[in-house]
Order: C-alpha cells, then sequence, then structure tokens
C-alpha cells in the first residue's frame, strides 16, 4: 500500500503517517513526544484543562490556534456537581479514543472498509482506600475491561476486523500507559 497516495481511507490520513514515519527515519529525534495538559481549578471538583501543545524533540510542534478545553468535576457522592466527567471517566475516555481510532487505522493500512466502531470500557474500583476507610485497599484501579464492536462494509473481512483489534490491542499507547510501570515525577510550586 502507498500511504502517499491514498485518500482517506475510514477518514485516516495515511499520508500524514507516512509523512510522519519518514520524518522520524531521517530525524529519530523527532520521535521524542510530549503531549501537554494543563488545569485551573474552578472551585469546589470542578477543573478546566487547556490542551494546546504537543512537543517533538524539546519544539513545540502545535499550531498557534490549537487549543481544547474539557472539564472535570465529581459526582455528588464524591463531592461534586457532576458538571463534568470525573478524571476516572476521561481516562476510559481517553482508552476509548485511542482503541477507536487505533482500529481505525490499522483497519485502513488492512485495506477494510468499516461501517462502526464502538468501544465500552469499564474501569473497576474498591473505593475503599481512596475513602480513607481501608488503608490496605488501593487507590488506584482493580480491573478495566474493554468490548469493541466492529462491522465492516464487506462482510466476508471479519478476519481484516480481528487484526485491526488485535494489532491496538498490542501497540495503543494509551493501553500500555495503563498496564506497564510508569515512572512518575512530580514538583509543587508554593505561591506567596
Amino acid at each position: 500500500m502507498d500511504l502517499a497516495t491514498d485518500t482517506l481511507p475510514n477518514g485516516v490520513n495515511l499520508a500524514n503517517i507516512g509523512s510522519l514515519i519518514d520524518a522520524i527515519t531521517t530525524s529519530p529525534a523527532l520521535a521524542d513526544v510530549v503531549f501537554k495538559a494543563r488545569s485551573q481549578w474552578q472551585g469546589g471538583t470542578r477543573t478546566e484543562v487547556t490542551v494546546d501543545e504537543v512537543h517533538s524533540n524539546n519544539a513545540n510542534i502545535s499550531s498557534p490556534d490549537r487549543q481544547f478545553k474539557l472539564y472535570v468535576d465529581e459526582p455528588p457522592y464524591l463531592g461534586g456537581n457532576d458538571s463534568a466527567p470525573n478524571p476516572v471517566e476521561t481516562v476510559a475516555a481517553g482508552l476509548c479514543g485511542c482503541l477507536t481510532a487505533g482500529i481505525a487505522s490499522n483497519a485502513a493500512l488492512f485495506g477494510t472498509e468499516l461501517e462502526k466502531i464502538q468501544v465500552e470500557v469499564d474501569v473497576r474500583f474498591d473505593v475503599h482506600g481512596v475513602l480513607g476507610l481501608n488503608k490496605a485497599a488501593p487507590n488506584g484501579a482493580i480491573g478495566l475491561h474493554y468490548k469493541v464492536t466492529l462491522k465492516a462494509k464487506d462482510p466476508l473481512l471479519a478476519d481484516k476486523l480481528i487484526r485491526s483489534k488485535e494489532t491496538i490491542d498490542r501497540k495503543s499507547p494509551v493501553k500500555q500507559t495503563l498496564e506497564l510501570p510508569l515512572h512518575i515525577t512530580t514538583e509543587v510550586v508554593i505561591e506567596q
């Protein structure tokens, strides 16, 4: 398949992906990518999150007009006003988006036109730890399950649908971030 000449199968710009692969092959330092987000407290448990920069090789590669606002809150039983998804739901949403985009891209690469991709993510918690009721209980999730429903325009391509899903199971950056150990650093700034 010639990535440069394909015209948006499944709405995926394979030419742009091919250009990125070529650029990284020529300059491997471009593969060092940092996605950035920052938040501002809105009162209570509500937060406004701004996403506007992606850095490659220590340089912002985003257009100046790229800016997305997301809102996060908690439901009433966790002290919030339920004005937006809670942080765990946004993690689940991120996984849904990653799996959906990956399956659409893989299917395009495998020459499969799609009619439907539906992803359902369940994140299971034992909130004893989060609520401080049991210090031995974990604060994080204790399980995650997702179900993918797919439909191709050609019903004879079920094997390519399975391949598209199995490929993203192995390669999803969000799934791997959730399941692999991740080195996290932190800092705090106290304003006077």
